[in-house]
């Protein structure tokens, strides 16, 4: 053996070149460990603070539509409100002067309400039953009465013939009140006319009303009312239906 292997022989182990070798590797393992280590961290906390920006886009998204839903609520009603105040006032208006001359009126009346010889007269209208009563089909084929007439109007606006009759003259059978029905045939121009034509004031018109009847054999009477009281007179019509 010669002095220089016997030198090496006596090193510490730490100093032998295997030794260090290994230490090396060893400590560039631990290196690439950490390093990998700190990579992958870092990508989880990467992912895991990162804002879900499908949340953040849909909740501003639906709050946003709530608010301009309540506010279109809001502006509609607003501006129905203001329709609907619109109309009632042009209604009050239009009714306004037609009120005021009927309490005028009603306070000067002087014939509130007569029945002489087929004639129903009153301050504000005439009407003179025609003895032209006859039992026709209506537009359904029943049975019903029609009374031909001629109206005058006495106020000072126009007024529809079918409007004053149903409201000043009642038609009652066995005790029943008759209710109004639809002409056909040569008969309908004349009821249409008096249910929808308009007379000037201090004009005549030749009208008729038809009434649904149940039994052709019943008696039917003519009731006409006092325009004062709302009270219908004592003085009835019979009309025989045979």
């Amino acid at each position: 053996m010669t002095r220089e292997s016997f030198r090496r022989k006596r090193k510490p182990f730490y100093k032998r070149k295997p030794f260090i070798i290994s230490l090396i590797l060893i400590i560039i393992l631990i290196i690439g460990l950490l390093i990998f280590w700190k990579s992958t961290s870092s990508k989880d906390n990467t992912h895991t603070t990162q804002p879900s920006h499908k949340i953040e886009k849909v909740k501003p998204k639906k709050e946003t539509k709530k608010k301009v839903t309540k506010k279109k609520h809001v502006k509609k009603a607003k501006k129905q409100k203001a329709a609907d105040e619109i109309t009632a006032k042009q209604q009050e208006n239009d009714n306004k002067p037609k009120n005021d001359q009927q309490k005028k009126t009603t306070n000067q009346i002087k014939n509130a309400g007569t029945y002489t010889d087929l004639t129903y007269d009153t301050d504000w209208y005439t009407f003179e039953i025609s003895n032209d009563v006859k039992l026709v089909k209506d537009s359904n084929g029943d049975a019903a009465l029609l009374v031909k007439y001629n109206y005058t109007n006495k106020t000072q606006s126009n007024e529809i013939p079918q409007r004053v009759q149903n409201t000043a003259i009642m038609l009652k059978q066995d005790n029943q009140q008759l209710t109004a029905t639809t002409a056909s045939g040569e008969y309908s121009t004349i009821v249409n006319s008096s249910n929808n034509g308009l007379v000037q004031p201090n004009k005549s018109f030749d009208g008729a009303l038809l009434v649904k009847v149940k039994d052709t054999d019943s008696e039917v009477t003519m009731y006409f009312k006092n325009i004062q009281t709302n009270d219908w007179l004592d003085t009835t019509q019979p009309l025989k239906l045979k």
